[in-house]
């Protein structure tokens, strides 16, 4: 089951991708995470590094790096969970449109455990969760830019 996302947003790709890049620290814009962490000696953004994503329903999710282009994606594999994923990859990354505007994009390819959860996931990941990843990179745009606005 493959979902692609894509969102304008009126932000500099460097500023976007600095949320992005911040690996182990994807919770600050993704709305179902209470928390996430590095995970084994790797607390480095490259190659190899593993994260623990912790969702506010208990659930969690272990991944690993399996392609980094710094500035613009990275891929990541999800290699242990609690939910009912067989597999998964799941691209996340930045397209500058101009100066002050950018395109970020998810791009998932899962299998569900169960066959009869691939219309429901499809739903889910298609029209809530990527979509909300993306939102939230804009949220926390809007809000660190808010913050410099009313620090100056």
């Amino acid at each position: 089951m493959k979902i692609s996302v894509k969102r304008k947003i009126n932000a500099p790709s460097d500023v976007l991708w600095s949320y992005l890049g911040d690996y182990s620290n994807i919770h600050r814009f993704h709305p179902m995470l209470k928390g996430s962490h590095f995970t084994e000696e790797n607390t480095t953004c490259e190659v190899g590094s593993t994260r623990q994503c912790d969702f506010k329903d208990g659930n969690y999710l272990k991944e690993r790096i399996i392609d980094w282009k710094e500035g613009s994606h990275y891929t990541v594999d999800i290699y242990s969970t609690s939910m009912p994923i067989k597999n998964a990859q799941a691209t996340l990354g930045v397209n500058p449109i101009s100066e002050n505007q950018t395109e970020a994009y998810m791009h998932v390819d899962m299998t569900p455990k169960y066959f009869i959860l691939k219309p429901l996931m499809y739903f889910m990941f298609q029209f809530i969760t990527a979509p909300g990843i993306l939102k939230g990179l804009e949220k926390l745009y809007r809000s660190e830019s808010q913050l410099k606005i009313s620090k100056a």
